[in-house]
């Protein structure tokens, strides 16, 4: 999560519109991010579902005893319709953006326009359909 982090910051620091998408209890052990940054990252916390026998809270690997990490993955694969959901919306506000004629930057600087790629984790193999259904380049780093 740290490393993805890092990355979306230099990101920002270059330019880009980021949204880092984690779950609420990770989202606030990333912290804030910082007011510099805040025009160009934004972090959105998908809700894990329930699965039962999963210990309530758990959003990561530190909040599991080993033998719960497959629950853990469970209840992460439950995330692939709201992500493809927030790729959607992105993706339908920059058509909405372009039927206006405008810039698509209202909402925030290029928050309101379809991603140009996505980085992913090995982990959400469910990420890669969902970018190639929404014509979204991906690319997952080693």
């Amino acid at each position: 999560m740290i490393p993805f982090l890092k990355l979306s910051k230099r990101l920002a620091r270059r330019g880009h519109a980021v949204t880092f998408v984690s779950t609420p209890r990770n989202a606030v052990r990333l912290g804030a991010v910082p007011p510099e940054l805040s025009a160009r990252l934004r972090v959105v916390a998908l809700g894990l579902p329930d699965v039962e026998g999963l210990p309530d809270g758990a959003e990561s690997t530190a909040d599991v005893r080993p033998e719960k990490v497959g629950l853990l993955k469970k209840a992460f694969d439950g995330l692939a319709a709201p992500f493809a959901d927030l790729v959607a919306a992105l993706a339908c506000a920059d058509a909405d953006a372009d039927a206006a004629g405008g810039s698509g930057d209202a909402v925030g600087v290029g928050f309101s326009r379809k991603p140009d790629f996505i980085v992913l984790d090995f982990a959400q193999n469910w990420i890669w359909p969902i970018a190639e259904e929404h014509e979204v380049q991906y690319i997952m780093p080693h």
